[in-house]
């Protein structure tokens, strides 16, 4: 059984981690924002995870992103007809396509992470490198632990085997 002080601690950090995911989604409009107004903010997951795990069926990406089908369609759509994202047949099955990132989209990605980047590296100046360090670790060691557990209790809920490797230096 959990102490009361262990709940109250994990209380506190669902809370800390709502502000965070609602940080999260702001910095996702930005960045969509940056990349083309055009695009829906979720896009920006779908050019990340292409750029993460290469060329991918539309079912691994909604997998892993955890959407559906159709919604990722629609992103597809726009991604595509805004010269983000190509589609071609998938040489292992003649019926199904890879989608991969263009050499635009890549550009486009790759220059506002660039500005993400920069902007982290200004708002953790204060910091000492030990503790980007340990926030790095923790956070890294959080993810493990987030598909450990949905492995072993939700199957549906469980990511591709073809998680991203975490980067040590673009984190």
């Amino acid at each position: 059984m959990e102490s009361l002080d262990r709940r109250a601690k994990v209380h506190e950090l669902e809370q800390e981690f709502n502000r965070l995911f609602v940080r999260r989604r702001f910095n996702a409009l930005q960045l969509a924002r940056q990349i083309d107004p055009e695009i829906e903010p979720a896009s920006y997951s779908v050019l990340a995870t292409l750029q993460q795990m290469g060329p991918q069926r539309m079912t691994a990406i909604a997998r892993h992103l955890g959407i559906g089908k159709p919604t990722l369609s629609r992103q597809l759509s726009t991604l595509e007809a805004r010269g983000f994202i190509e589609k071609a047949t998938d040489p292992a099955d003649g019926r199904a396509q890879m989608v991969s990132l263009t050499t635009e989209g890549r550009a486009r990605l790759e220059s506002a992470q660039g500005d993400r980047a920069e902007r982290y590296l200004q708002m953790l100046q204060p910091w000492e490198e030990q503790e980007i360090e340990l926030l790095f670790d923790l956070l890294s060691k959080l993810n493990r632990t987030y598909t450990e557990f949905d492995a072993v209790n939700d199957s549906s809920l469980t990511q591709s085997s073809a998680e991203p490797a975490v980067d040590k230096e673009n984190a």
